[in-house]
């Protein structure tokens, strides 16, 4: 018993992973320090459970405790394995999207208990249950009565899409220009200091999993700054769902380099404090992404951004 209760959870080896992931994608190097707020808003948790992952990080030799408090990288993060304890997590995560795949077209019905899962796919109980909770976090299902849960299938419907950026337009302007608006410093310099790595970076070199990493944080910031505990929980909501989704089999480079510079400036200005104009630029993106036509902006960055970059 007392061995077991000893075992890092799971949560915290999965959130020690995505400390890894967020060190790779930034490029970090041994000596480097990890910090705990920069890396609890990269997360969306707060620090006691980044206390905890880089707990179990130093289980593993991977940071040493730093003379000033925290911690730093003890070895280069890019030549280390996944971490042991996330052994499930693929055939949790397969499961977990070929639920969404089957809903969206169909196959299963919206109302589900885990037996019945476990029939469709074959898998153990505790498989389903940890794609079900996987799923509930991401705000896809939600319990229903006795043994039901409920999937929603609007969010993976035909036109899903395009009610997500009617969405998006509708609010996350909004959001930047919330009386209560409050800068995260420390996240807005993480942040930019991956952008500017994609940046470098040409249509054959680009890294598609740090700029969704990126995309994700930036419009996890504005909700999470925007000051107004409502809109925020609506947001982060909607964009741990919308992340959720499979990744689109094909995804224009030009575009996604592009949305790269224009989410550049949108930081910029938000790290200056000129949030109508970053909402502006905010309102213009999500309207270019909408829209999948590089062409309308030209090569480069579009008109919109050129008049108001530096």
């Amino acid at each position: 018993m007392t061995s077991e209760m000893q075992r890092p959870r799971h949560r915290h080896v999965e959130l020690a992973q995505k400390v890894l992931d967020i060190a790779i994608e930034r490029g970090m190097s041994p000596g480097e320090r990890l910090a705990e707020q920069a890396l609890a808003s990269l997360c969306n948790v707060s620090r006691t459970p980044i206390r905890k992952a880089l707990q179990v990080l130093a289980d593993e030799s991977i940071v040493t405790a730093d003379t000033d408090g925290g911690y730093v990288l003890a070895v280069d993060p890019a030549t280390l394995p996944r971490l042991a304890g996330g052994e499930s997590e693929t055939s949790e995560g397969d499961l977990h999207l070929a639920m969404l795949r089957d809903l969206a077209a169909g196959r299963i019905q919206e109302v589900q208990t885990v037996a019945g899962l476990q029939r469709r796919y074959g898998a153990s109980r505790m498989t389903v249950q940890n794609a079900l909770n996987r799923l509930s976090e991401d705000n896809m299902v939600e319990r229903g009565a006795g043994q039901q849960w409920v999937l929603k299938r609007f969010a993976v419907s035909v036109d899903s899409i395009s009610k997500n950026y009617e969405f998006r337009l509708a609010t996350e302007p909004l959001a930047l220009t919330m009386p209560d608006f409050r800068r995260d410093l420390p996240a807005i310099l993480a942040l930019r200091h991956s952008m500017n790595r994609l940046k470098e970076m040409d249509e054959s070199s680009f890294d598609v999993r740090l700029f969704e990493r990126t995309d994700f944080d930036l419009h996890m910031l504005i909700a999470r700054c925007c000051g107004n505990p409502f809109m925020a929980e609506v947001l982060s909501n909607f964009h741990k769902r919308r992340t959720a989704m499979p990744s689109p089999r094909y995804a224009s480079m030009y575009r996604l380099i592009q949305s790269n510079l224009e989410h550049i400036q949108i930081l910029e200005h938000i790290e200056r404090g000129q949030l109508a104009l970053a909402a502006d630029l905010l309102r213009v993106h999500i309207q270019l992404s909408q829209s999948q036509r590089p062409s309308l902006a030209g090569r480069g960055v579009p008109r919109a951004f050129k008049v108001v970059g530096r």
